[in-house]
C-alpha cells in the first residue's frame, strides 16, 4: 500500500490567473513562489480526475491533501471547502490536512474544519503564518491536535542552501520549541525538516524530538538520492514519510506535467533503500501514525 502524505489541491479559480488571484486576496508569499516573474514556474496544477489518473500509474492507494500556509484566515476556510469537495467526491482515497491560520479563531477554524471531515492541519509555515511561541494561538491548536490526534504538518525550509523566490527561512529551534510545549503532538516536518533530523543525534533533543517525522515532499529539486540512507541513519526509518508534493513537477526538467510515478520509480531503484524500509517509507508509517488500517 502507497500512501502520499504531502499532496495540495488548488481551486480553479486560483489556478486561472495565480498572481492576480494572490494580488486580490493579498496572499503575495503564494505569487512568489508559484508564479515568479523573473523565472518559469516548476508549479503544476490538477484537477481530481488527473490526480486520480496520476495516483492510479503510479499504484498510490490514498493521497493527503495539504492546505496551503496561508496568510489569511479567510484564504484557509475557502481552501477548506474546496478540498473538502474533492474529498467527498473520493472519500476512499483522499485523506484531508486542513488549512489553518492560528489566530483567536483558531479552535472554530480546526472545529469546522473537522465537521468537513479533515483529520490532520498543515501545511503550516512558522515563518509566514506569523508564529512565536508565547502567543496562545498556536499553543491552543497544538493541544486541540492533540486532544483529537491530529497530527500536523508544517513546511520546513532547509536551514542552508540556495535562495528561490519566495523562500522563508525556517527558524529550527521553533520546531523544538513547539514539540517541548506539546511532547505528544506528532509533527510532520515537509522536505526532511529543514535539516533538524541532524540535530536528533543530540541526546536532550532527541526525546523532545520523538514524535517528530519527516516527509521526502519535493527531494529530487533539493537532494540527491542519497538523502534516503542518510536520514536513515540519522533517525531510523519509521520516523520517515513519502511525499511527493504534487501536482509539483520535482523533475522540472523532465517532466511536461505533473506525475507521482517517476518519484516513486526513482526512490525504489535509488534510494539504497531495502523492501522493508520501502514498505515503512511508502505506507507503513503514515499509516501507524493516522491508525489507518492497511491492505
Amino acid at each position: 500500500m502507497i500512501i502520499d502524505c504531502h499532496t495540495h489541491a488548488y481551486p480553479s479559480e486560483l489556478v486561472t490567473n495565480p498572481r492576480d488571484w494572490a494580488k486580490e486576496q493579498r496572499e503575495s508569499h503564494w505569487a512568489d513562489l508559484v508564479a515568479p516573474v523573473d523565472r518559469p514556474s516548476i508549479q503544476g496544477w490538477s484537477d481530481l480526475d488527473s490526480m486520480l489518473v496520476s495516483m492510479d500509474l503510479a499504484c498510490v492507494d490514498q493521497a493527503v491533501l495539504l492546505g496551503w500556509y496561508w496568510e489569511h484566515e479567510s484564504s484557509c476556510r475557502w481552501h477548506n471547502e474546496a478540498m473538502a469537495k474533492w474529498m467527498q467526491a473520493a472519500p476512499e482515497r483522499l485523506i484531508g490536512f486542513a488549512a489553518i491560520y492560528p489566530n483567536e479563531n483558531v479552535i472554530d477554524q480546526l472545529e469546522t474544519a473537522k465537521d468537513l471531515g479533515f483529520r490532520g492541519a498543515g501545511e503550516l509555515h512558522l515563518g509566514v503564518q506569523d508564529f512565536d511561541t508565547a502567543k496562545s494561538h498556536w499553543r491552543a491548536m497544538a493541544r486541540w491536535c492533540v486532544e483529537n490526534e491530529w497530527p500536523i504538518n508544517c513546511h520546513a525550509t532547509e536551514a542552508a542552501g540556495h535562495d528561490h523566490p519566495g523562500s522563508v527561512p525556517t527558524p529550527l529551534q521553533d520546531f523544538v520549541s513547539l514539540t517541548e510545549a506539546e511532547p505528544d503532538l506528532k509533527l510532520i516536518l515537509a522536505h526532511w525538516g529543514g535539516g533538524l533530523a541532524f540535530f536528533e543525534q543530540n541526546p536532550k533533543l532527541r526525546k523532545s524530538l520523538e514524535n517528530v517525522y519527516y516527509d521526502c515532499a519535493a527531494s529530487p529539486l533539493l537532494y540527491d538520492m542519497d538523502i534516503f540512507r542518510n536520514m536513515v541513519e540519522l533517525v531510523g526509518i519509521d520516523k520517515l514519510l513519502f511525499g511527493s508534493d504534487y501536482p509539483l513537477r520535482v523533475f522540472p526538467q523532465l517532466e511536461k506535467s505533473p506525475e507521482m510515478l517517476r518519484y516513486i520509480r526513482t526512490i525504489r531503484e535509488e534510494s539504497g533503500l531495502n523492501v522493508t524500509e520501502l514498505d515503512c517509507l511508502f505506507g507503513a508509517n503514515f499509516a501507524r501514525i493516522m491508525s489507518l488500517e492497511r491492505s
